[in-house]
């Protein structure tokens, strides 16, 4: 959970202590009443314990039971209940699957909650506009599901193809992108970018000799060292294969070659020797990818294991 989502959760939970507090204030429990209060108070805070993506399946039953209690005891004020029964039809929703029959709790909760004024014989003024709201609000939380659903589905498959599957680093298409976004930045006036090109030294024969397990292992592990020990803004992906690429904002020639350098020396000390290619953006993307691999070429043929610069 991201700190927005930690936050609201937070505020979910302070909304209902502060709930019950109101309603406590205005209508003091006596007798039993106080016994009901402390057992929904712990079953709340039961749910709380168990985490975020469990507390809703939790909480729903407890929550439309306090409802229920609530409309009970507060005799013609029961309208007031309206203003907290959105709780249940979205705890149905986010503690079950979409269309399940565990999603239709929240309505069958909402249905006992239209029907106890009737059954009690409350003061029904008020009781088509409290009927109709729940209609409402079960129709807009389903469609609220339903949209979160498709967004999570959307997700998935926005993060499948842009995420290389094996080391989760953008893929080539990402960076593509991400280089675009940059090259924009430079049209507005930003310091130009470079282009970082690695391709792992003699990556063929770790697969011939150890299997091709060993150099998914090998892969991994190069992709963790390159992303813990780039700097903040810093773009790592993979570029296909045993290259690798990285985009280096605001970043002049002379000090690519410095992070490319010792981001080499790294991998060195872990027993793992790559060729590194680096170019700087100079208002056409194309050029830019043929000067980064141009120089690739040129550490594969000096030698091997070094940082060339395409002049």
């Amino acid at each position: 959970m991201d700190s927005r989502g930690r936050f609201f959760y937070l505020a979910s939970w302070v909304g209902m202590a502060l709930g019950l507090l109101l309603q406590m204030r205005m209508f003091p429990p006596r007798g039993l009443e106080v016994l009901l209060y402390c057992l929904f108070i712990l079953s709340a805070l039961w749910a709380l314990s168990r985490g975020p993506k469990l507390a809703p399946r939790f909480l729903l039953h407890p929550v439309g039971a306090y409802l229920l209690f609530e409309m009970a005891r507060v005799g013609d004020s029961w309208p007031l209940v309206g203003f907290f029964s959105p709780a249940l039809y979205l705890l149905a929703g986010l503690a079950y699957p979409p269309w399940s029959l565990g999603h239709l709790l929240g309505a069958f909760w909402g249905g006992v909650l239209v029907l106890t004024p009737l059954l009690l014989g409350r003061n029904l003024d008020f009781w088509p506009h409290f009927a109709v709201s729940q209609m409402i609000l079960v129709g807009l939380t389903f469609l609220l599901v339903r949209f979160r659903e498709l967004h999570g589905q959307m997700r998935f498959w926005r993060e499948q193809a842009l995420t290389c599957p094996l080391t989760g680093l953008p893929n080539r298409r990402a960076l593509e992108m991400a280089l675009e976004r940059e090259a924009a930045r430079v049209e507005r006036g930003e310091a130009p970018f470079a282009l970082v090109l690695l391709d792992l030294d003699d990556f063929k024969q770790v697969n011939d000799t150890y299997g091709h397990q060993e150099g998914d292992r090998l892969l991994k592990e190069v992709s963790q060292y390159l992303v813990a020990h780039v700097r903040q803004g810093d773009l790592v992906g993979r570029w296909g294969g045993e290259e690798f690429a990285l985009l280096l904002p605001k970043t002049p020639g002379e000090e690519a070659v410095q992070v490319a350098e010792r981001l080499r020396q790294g991998l060195k000390r872990l027993g793992v020797m790559g060729s590194f290619g680096v170019a700087v953006y100079e208002g056409d993307l194309k050029d830019l990818f043929q000067k980064a691999d141009r120089a690739l070429y040129l550490a594969k043929e000096g030698g091997k294991d070094r940082v060339e610069r395409d002049p």
